[in-house]
């Protein structure tokens, strides 16, 4: 039962670990190719707008 649930941390902790290295590589990628940044950003924008015009409320926690 034990081996289990070491595969089943290790796994956990590999998947944190791969997202942790895709945020750090995404906002590498934004800040070297500001166009994308700007499109990332207009993306944004644009699904905000339409998610208040359909009257779906997207929430946002402060910390």
């Amino acid at each position: 039962m034990n081996v289990i649930r070491f595969i089943g941390l290790l796994f956990l902790f590999f998947g944190i670990l791969a997202c942790c290295v895709l945020a750090v590589l995404l906002a590498f990628i934004l800040a070297r190719f500001w166009p994308l940044l700007i499109a990332v950003l207009l993306a944004c924008l644009v699904f905000e707008i339409i998610a208040r015009q359909a009257g779906i409320e997207v929430p946002v926690e402060s910390a």
